[in-house]
């Protein structure tokens, strides 16, 4: 339901319908005491031997749970079945289910983790220094796919076809992508055969992928972050800093001229025009790129002549922002309002949006550039800078410029 934003199916018949907040209250409602849960665990059909949890189904657990882990109930399951699952990784770095180690209750552990934006390189879930994706590769029969387990007569393909998933969440995972079930940068197959640029803005021509210039960068705060990998990307191309060298500070504010900033070098834009800020001068270090991102029409000021380049931008300017650079990039950014209107209504505070707004934040909502598995927008609440870093990943990769 959750990979596509699916309706909820209507059953005529039933006397009650099924809502997510269900579903979630059921898996939750199944977690085993030991933290994690299995097949029958907390069922009616439960036997004995059903109470220990199974690396299998943890995983699966966890990957329906990952977009609503800002509810302190899901935070606490989380928590509890990663330090659980973390006990039970055997010194191969892999798992063990129905007293055999195989592939799939690895590939379901990984993808949970890219899910969850937790790198597979968390010391919880290194073992002997071998992770999880090492662990899966040694099931890998070369030009035949991979074994469900050792002792297995050649390649199986339930286990290739888990592992081909799995080795694709990593790698999405590795490269700052989103990850395999909130996949926005897919199309669908009708739309694969045919030409999907007509009719849509054509991109500047002096927008330009940014490479890699500090592979492997990170740093020690955003570790397990549910943003790493978004921080990540953006670091390794130069387009967002740290507060310091060795700290990036995820959960602080950031300036609307550092946030210009991030933008104009997000899309690799170095065209510069004269001032037209009386608080933004040529001694300050933003200057630039604060006239680079008016020059594209990216940003405004607050009024004519001023731009409050250190006043701290909210969540309804920077989907604006974000928004107009998408439609540098190509990005079909126009809706009407009732579409937009349509879009922010799950939100129990949309009204609370500014009618300037209104249209770019169902842009961000509609392409996942923002996440709508949240009950509130809350529009003029600071944004946090590790939520601007997956704002900026999401568009960018969305544009096929990451």
């Amino acid at each position: 339901l959750d990979s596509g934003n699916y309706e909820m199916p209507v059953n005529s018949d039933a006397k009650v319908q099924a809502t997510r907040e269900m579903y979630i209250n059921r898996i939750l409602d199944c977690q085993l005491s030991d933290g994690g849960w299995s097949l029958f665990g907390g069922t009616l059909a439960a036997k004995s031997g059903d109470g220990i949890s199974d690396p299998d189904i943890t995983g699966m657990a966890l990957q329906a749970l990952c977009k609503y882990k800002d509810d302190k109930r899901v935070e606490k399951a989380i928590d509890e079945a990663l330090s659980c699952m973390s006990l039970r990784q055997n010194e191969n770095g892999g798992f063990l289910s129905w007293n055999t180690e195989n592939s799939e209750s690895c590939v379901q552990m990984l993808v949970a983790l890219c899910e969850l934006g937790i790198s597979l390189n968390d010391s919880r879930f290194v073992k002997n220094g071998k992770t999880l994706l090492d662990n899966l590769l040694t099931y890998y029969q070369k030009g035949n796919g991979f074994k469900h387990t050792y002792d297995g007569k050649g390649s199986n393909l339930m286990a290739t076809e888990q592992a081909f998933y799995g080795l694709v969440s990593a790698k999405r995972g590795t490269e700052g992508k989103s990850s395999l079930y909130r996949m926005n940068d897919a199309i669908s197959i009708p739309d694969a055969v045919k030409d999907t640029t007509i009719g849509l803005p054509e991109k500047n021509v002096d927008v330009r992928k940014m490479e890699l210039i500090f592979p492997g960068k990170t740093f020690p705060d955003i570790s397990a972050h549910e943003y790493q990998p978004a921080i990540e990307a953006l670091s390794a191309r130069g387009i967002i800093n740290g507060k310091t060298e060795d700290s990036f500070e995820p959960k602080s504010t950031m300036t609307r001229a550092e946030f210009a900033t991030i933008i104009a070098r997000g899309l690799g834009l170095s065209q510069k025009s004269n001032g037209v800020f009386n608080d933004v001068t040529t001694s300050d270090w933003f200057y630039d790129y604060v006239n680079i991102a008016y020059s594209y029409g990216i940003i405004k000021g607050i009024s004519e002549n001023e731009f409050n380049p250190n006043g701290t931008i909210t969540r309804e300017e920077a989907a604006v922002m974000v928004a107009r650079a998408a439609k540098l990039c190509g990005m079909d950014t126009q809706m009407d309002t009732a579409a937009a209107r349509d879009i922010l209504s799950q939100f129990l505070d949309y009204v609370k949006a500014s009618a300037w707004a209104q249209t770019s934040l169902a842009f961000c909502y509609d392409k996942n550039i923002l996440d709508d598995n949240v009950m509130k927008i809350e529009p003029k609440q600071a944004v946090t800078r590790g939520e601007i870093a997956m704002m900026l990943c999401n568009m960018l990769t969305y544009a096929k410029l990451l």
